[in-house]
């Protein structure tokens, strides 16, 4: 039931959200493009090198912003660095 504007998630998909939204582990790809980051490589370097287009760098670099919790790249290398 739908109360007040709120909407209705079922348990189910929920769950699974809270599971992807926990999941702050970078995966091997964007462990790929953070090396590559802390190089101080451009992003259409970087997509040359990995063999991918240079959108896909940036999808990459967005969820590597995002598992990390800052705002720029630059935050993001520092940390990698450590």
């Amino acid at each position: 039931m739908i109360h007040c504007g709120q909407q209705y998630i079922p348990p189910s998909v929920g769950a699974k959200m809270v599971q992807r939204m926990s999941n702050l582990e970078l995966s091997k790809r964007e462990l790929d493009v953070v090396s590559l980051m802390v190089q101080g490589i451009s992003n259409l370097e970087i997509s040359t090198s990995l063999s991918i287009v240079k959108s896909t760098v940036k999808f990459h670099i967005n969820r590597i912003l995002s598992k990390l919790r800052v705002s720029n790249r630059t935050q993001a290398v520092i940390i990698a660095v450590k």
